[in-house]
């Protein structure tokens, strides 16, 4: 069984890379948000980390009504508790509404459920933020399904979601103005580290390769990040949905729960390279919200429009990997 392919960067690449130490201040913030009045937004992983800094400022700069989804009700409650604490104190917002739905992106046969639920409650939605996701768990860790942990929470699990909410999502765009209705996937810089093509097709779960490297480990979470930007390529290209924006952001380099399974010398190093995790927040919500923002792009920390690994935009890998991606959540529709 042959090693991923990985290409060598290019220069622009390596420029990408590099501005996630340096990156520019944001400049569409909290003042330039619209109203979002009457509209219906979802962050997955709401609950810790850039999700919760993500909801939090929506919460406080809009009027949205907001859905967090994920995993641990107990989890969400006192996240939901601690943000109306935090939106009374910074925002000058009391009682706001925020509302949880239970959805577990590493068991597919969680998803279905969980959007049955929102169903059940609401009757448009207009903006979709895919935050949730694991990054460099252990070696060998799976979902339920038995999917490489990294593969079928941030791809597959994520990829399911969109397709069950896909009815409601394009029908309110249909409603909407131009550019209203919008797909954020979160992948992640890290994508430069994925193989050629986005996946290593001979082996997904990295089953064979039995020195797990940290440029092992980078790979395979690398190779996640890439199926995210090839679903923010693609979606645009499979829905006659005109008035969406589908575009893939890397949040930025922060500091956040996602380094819990990182070594100790790792975590040395990050204490002094990663910024606060509420910048991440003004990537995601760029990419949400700013007029300027488009169709099948990829932007970066902190709102800055970037490009994807160039082999990631052939549209024969990505029709391989989006046919992939529909074969395995099928039976779970």
């Amino acid at each position: 069984m042959s090693k991923p392919n990985v290409p060598s960067l290019s220069w622009s690449d390596w420029k990408q890379v590099l501005h996630g130490f340096w990156p520019s201040k944001p400049t569409f913030k909290e003042d330039q948000y619209p109203s979002l009045e009457g509209k219906v937004v979802i962050v997955t992983g709401g609950n810790s980390g850039i999700g919760y800094q993500t909801a939090k400022s929506l919460a406080g700069s809009t009027k949205a009504k907001i859905y967090i989804f994920c995993r641990s009700k107990e989890k969400a409650l006192e996240a939901i508790r601690k943000m109306q604490l935090e939106l009374a104190q910074e925002y000058n917002v009391a009682e706001r509404e925020i509302n949880f739905i239970q959805c577990d992106l590493g068991d597919l046969e969680s998803i279905k459920p969980a959007v049955e639920d929102f169903l059940s409650k609401e009757s448009r939605l207009d903006i979709i933020i895919h935050n949730a996701g694991v990054m460099m768990p252990p070696p060998g860790s799976k979902t339920k399904q038995g999917f490489e942990l990294q593969l079928g929470t941030n791809v597959l699990g994520t990829h399911l979601l969109q397709r069950l909410l896909d009815p409601i999502f394009i029908k309110t765009s249909q409603e909407n103005k131009k550019g209203e209705s919008r797909i954020v996937w979160v992948a992640s810089t890290a994508h430069q580290l994925a193989p050629l093509g986005g996946f290593h097709w001979e082996d997904l779960n990295f089953e064979t390769i039995k020195n797990f490297t940290s440029q092992t480990k980078g790979t395979l979470y690398g190779q996640s990040k890439a199926g995210n930007i090839i679903q923010a390529r693609t979606w645009p290209l499979k829905h006659d949905a005109p008035n969406v924006i589908s575009s893939s952001v890397c949040p930025g380099y922060l500091s956040t729960e996602l380094q819990r399974y990182a070594s100790w010398t790792e975590k040395l190093i990050y204490r002094y390279v990663l910024y606060d995790q509420r910048y991440g927040a003004y990537t995601e919500l760029f990419a949400a919200l700013s007029p300027d923002v488009q169709n099948r792009s990829h932007s970066i920390s902190f709102g800055t429009p970037s490009h994807v690994r160039k082999d990631l935009e052939d549209e024969g890998a990505n029709e391989k990997a989006w046919t992939y991606f529909d074969k395995v959540t099928d039976h779970y529709l």
